[in-house]
């Protein structure tokens, strides 16, 4: 009868999230009502082939012209034609080609003559990210499950405590923006972990894992940064933010760094409560052994997936950079000084979650083991 119940709970939640998906992409295929500015969805296409364009290093880059007719699909224009000029390169570095049953928002030039004319403004992306979160989703419950299931509503809730606390800062920016960002680390810690891992020792080991090496870090680096007076630290990316920018900084590096940490600390956790769920009379010193060659074997990699994550956003730039005949030693320094500092403050953390973590863990089996 258990196995009844349990089989029909499962059956009615992938009832349940196909309903949702069908009606998610419903929605966003008939959504134009709900948008302020004018959409139009491309029903014709002429290309045409302009120029080549050869820059000072000898790249050659050919332009296009197409001559689009689209049909508008909200506003008091609806149903009418608009005729639209895109103009794109080979590179699709600004621009790009449209095709058929693309929806652009456009605005609209009224011509006598030709009829409506406009401009494309941006492009109406939202079923590709509809369809890539559902991916996204479904991967997450084969894969987790009940667990996959709760780690998606630990991030939906974890998105809304930061959009809430950096609404806050705004509207107050008396408050600083490191007293919010560290009341939104507990909170993303102890909700994201309670949620995932449930209310039990292994829990609570990681949440004061991640809470001790993620502060321990930021003090860490905010002692560096003071004691070397932030030499070698390039905010030009900041220079249009009206709020402190080095405290900006120091807040980005916060959050940046809990995400690893808390991998970290779960990590250890986990591994040394199965040793113990495994052998309950394994010795202290024995789980001491596994725990630090689990540490170092994950330390390594973790560090490198914090480095790749902040380095990759930059490497267009870069690029631009060195095809300019830009040094090296500038472009580093003008573009990574901010990621590698980030990075190193993230590194700090994990290798301290490692010894935290594991003897944090250790803590709660004796603990454990007393209550036995």
């Amino acid at each position: 009868m258990i196995v009844s119940v349990n089989k029909f709970k499962k059956i009615f939640l992938y009832i349940l999230l196909a309903l949702c998906f069908v009606i998610s992409l419903l929605f966003v295929n008939h959504n134009h009502s709900f948008y302020d500015r004018t959409i139009a969805e491309v029903i014709e296409t002429n290309l045409e082939d302009t120029a080549k364009v050869v820059d000072m290093h000898n790249n050659e880059d050919q332009l296009f012209t197409q001559y689009l007719t689209a049909e508008i699909k909200n506003g008091e224009e609806k149903g009418q034609l608009i005729h639209l000029i895109n103009e794109y390169s080979t590179s699709g570095a600004y621009d790009q080609q449209y095709h058929v049953g693309n929806e652009l928002f456009v605005s609209i030039d009224a011509n006598e003559k030709t009829g409506l004319t406009g401009t494309i403004k941006d492009v109406k992306r939202d079923k590709s990210i509809l369809i890539v979160t559902w991916i996204f989703i479904f991967v997450l419950l084969i894969v987790g499950k009940k667990q996959g299931l709760f780690s998606i509503i630990s991030l939906a809730v974890n998105a809304v405590i930061l959009s809430y606390a950096l609404d806050i800062y705004i509207k107050n920016p008396h408050i600083s923006l490191l007293w919010i960002c560290g009341v939104c680390v507990i909170l993303f810690t102890v909700l994201s972990l309670l949620l995932v891992n449930g209310n039990n020792e292994k829990t609570y080991a990681a949440i004061v894992a991640t809470l001790l090496g993620t502060f321990i870090s930021l003090f860490i680096a905010y002692v560096v940064l003071l004691l070397t007076a932030e030499n070698g630290l390039r905010y030009e990316e900041m220079q249009f933010l009206t709020h402190p920018y080095r405290m900006v900084f120091m807040a980005g590096l916060f959050i940046g760094s809990l995400g690893a940490v808390m991998d970290v600390a779960i990590t250890m956790s986990s591994s040394i409560f199965e040793l113990y769920e495994k052998n309950n009379d394994i010795p202290v010193k024995a789980l001491k052994k596994s725990g630090l060659d689990i540490g170092k074997d994950i330390m390594g990699t973790m560090t490198n997936i914090l480095f790749f994550a902040y380095i990759s956003g930059s490497i267009p730039v870069i690029i631009l950079y060195l095809k300019n005949i830009t040094p090296m030693s500038f472009v580093l320094s003008i573009n990574l000084s901010l990621e590698l500092a980030r990075a190193l403050a993230g590194g700090i953390g994990i290798v301290l979650a490692i010894p935290i973590g594991l003897y944090t863990s250790i803590f709660f089996v004796n603990r454990k083991k007393a209550k036995l």
